[in-house]
């Protein structure tokens, strides 16, 4: 498809990790890119431009999304860290909130966006063992799980207003911010370890193609929800072993149920639990990814 300086894309969370890689990638194709956060991006660049505003809070005014071609919603607190009750409903408001803000804002909108692409994650399956999970599958019923499904419905109101709307079910992200790089310090020290059993699937994704798959949504007609983890789906245990190896780190410790749930509160759920999803769809659609080896993936990270 072929960009032109013209087609303008607002990312909504966009000063993180992946929020400066997509716009990095973004503008090194021709669009010009506005970011709505309350810290200002990383990068400068005459097609960058910033609005400081957490429309979790304050309303967003169509006006904000007015001309744009494409928006994109990466706005959230993190998940990585230990819940309490008052962190879940941070958790929550942050997404929910924030979704419901934009989908109102397009509403009103004189000239709608084309396309609404709307962060969502793994979770949305719970605890599914070894059951190949497609889109289509049930949702789980634990705390992250009801958190992306009304995540996904927020979102999929825009489809009123004739939106095209795209929802990125992300896996664990190989890059900056995520699990494996907040556990790299403990792994350095020998501390590090698998969850539970260690057995549960645990669906990877590099940095790099959940920032592809962001543009491949922008730029095809893709519609509804699409897995984005990579490669065959492998085992906790066997990702951090690799994870160890090509650190240095020494041997993999177990670290138990219980113990993880006294650290990290209701979040322990999340990493004992596991998600054995298929990427096909992605696929189908035609995105080719650029590693779908766990060993090349976390060389390329960590190296």
């Amino acid at each position: 498809m072929t960009t032109s300086p013209q087609k303008k894309i607002l990312i909504v969370g966009g000063s993180g990790f992946i929020g400066t890689k997509l716009t990095e990638l973004l503008l090194g194709r021709g669009y010009s890119v506005t970011v709505v956060d309350l810290v200002p991006p990383r990068l400068v660049h005459e097609s960058l431009s910033f609005v400081k505003k957490n429309i979790a809070v304050e309303p967003a005014e169509p006006a904000l999304v007015d001309g744009f071609y494409g928006v994109v919603n990466l706005a959230g607190a993190t998940i990585g860290r230990r819940w309490s009750d008052e962190y879940k409903k941070i958790l929550y408001t942050s997404r929910i909130d924030t979704t419901r803000s934009l989908v109102h804002a397009l509403k009103s909108a004189e000239k709608k966006p084309v396309v609404l692409i709307n962060a969502s994650a793994i979770g949305y399956y719970g605890d599914t063992g070894a059951e190949l999970l497609a889109e289509n599958h049930a949702p789980g019923t634990d705390f992250l799980a009801k958190l992306c499904v009304d995540w996904e419905a927020e979102a999929l109101k825009a489809k009123e207003d004739d939106v095209r709307v795209v929802l990125i079910r992300t896996a664990h992200v190989l890059g900056k911010g995520g699990l494996l790089e907040t556990l790299l310090p403990l792994f350095k020290k020998g501390l590090g370890g698998y969850f539970g059993s260690g057995r549960q699937y645990m669906p990877w994704v590099h940095w790099s193609d959940v920032v592809g798959i962001y543009l491949f949504a922008l730029e095809n007609n893709l519609e509804g929800a699409y897995n984005s983890g990579a490669g065959t789906t492998i085992s906790q245990a066997a990702v951090f072993r690799s994870f160890a190896k090509i650190i240095h780190a020494p041997v993999v410790w177990r670290i138990p149920k219980f113990a993880a749930r006294l650290a990290l509160g209701e979040f322990a759920g999340s990493l004992v639990s596991g998600q054995n999803t298929s990427s096909e769809k992605i696929k189908s659609a035609g995105y080719a990814y650029q590693y779908e080896n766990i060993n090349d993936a976390l060389k390329n990270t960590f190296l």
